[in-house]
């Protein structure tokens, strides 16, 4: 049995938000040329995505319906705007292994993007302090 995709090809310019963080998760998306920054709640960079790098399916993929980063275009873009739905039956066809796998993997991934985030927040705190504000032992 053949899978139709439900996919419509879109033009981004340079800056443009694709989708901001806590917005509700209903699409992924596939680069067709062009560069996207995915970005975390508090502006941390976690990737810059080129041709034929897929974003957006982390938060389908681990059952939640809100996003947790934002994405914006580093470049002119093409992106294939895919349904979420799309994504769902072809997972509920893989192996269950499989989908187990790159279900554990993608939670990994969420979670070394937060502990990132709570570094790079507490590096930038301590960057913000005076040589007097700093206590020394």
């Amino acid at each position: 049995m053949k899978l139709v995709m439900n996919m419509v090809r879109k033009p981004f310019r340079k800056g443009d938000v694709i989708f901001e963080s806590s917005e509700r998760s209903d699409e992924l998306y596939l680069i067709h040329t062009g560069k996207v920054e995915i970005r975390s709640r508090e502006g941390m960079l976690l990737a810059i995505l080129g041709e034929g790098e897929l974003f957006g399916e982390m938060a389908s993929i681990m059952g939640e319906r809100e996003r947790t980063a934002r994405a914006v275009t580093a470049t002119n873009a093409v992106i294939d705007v895919i349904d979420a739905s799309t994504m769902q039956r072809k997972l509920g066809e893989a192996d269950p292994v499989l989908w187990a796998l790159i279900r554990n993997l993608t939670n990994r991934l969420a979670d070394a993007n937060q502990m990132n985030e709570t570094q790079w927040q507490q590096l930038n705190f301590y960057r913000s302090l005076s040589p007097e504000e700093i206590q020394k032992p």
